[in-house]
């Protein structure tokens, strides 16, 4: 698992009009900066980047996120490489994951025992009931 304080750090470093603006041209439009959505075909400027809340929506498909979001949707990409793509743009490396639960060890033996057993027991269930 990703520590939250690397994920918000990554979008800390960010900038997300300059991320999008590679994709998609966007152009200044009060405080925020606009564009033709790039998820949906539309002749007029729905999509819009916020700089200061480093988020963007757009108001013909509703499309909306941060930085993570964006690349997940625009690449058809998921999560981790999102945040791969992501870290490799600011210079950095994805934490190792030392969260992932140990895949040997006495607990996920009964574990694995517990399944056996139940599958057993439903195959059983299934071939009186035939």
């Amino acid at each position: 698992m990703i520590p939250d304080s690397f994920i918000q750090d990554l979008l800390y470093r960010v900038d997300l009009v300059d991320l999008i603006d590679g994709y998609v041209p966007l152009k200044k439009s009060g405080a925020n900066f606009a564009a033709c959505c790039p998820f949906h075909g539309e002749k007029s400027p729905s999509f819009t980047v916020s700089p200061s809340k480093q988020f963007y929506h757009c108001f013909g498909c509703g499309a909306h996120g941060n930085a993570i979001g964006f690349i997940m949707a625009y690449d058809g990409t998921g999560f981790i490489d999102a945040l791969r793509e992501l870290a490799a743009r600011c210079g950095l490396q994805l934490p190792d994951d030392h969260g992932r639960a140990p895949q040997h060890g006495p607990q996920r033996q009964a574990l694995a025992e517990s399944m056996a057993r139940a599958a057993k027991f439903y195959y059983e269930q299934l071939k009186r009931s035939s």
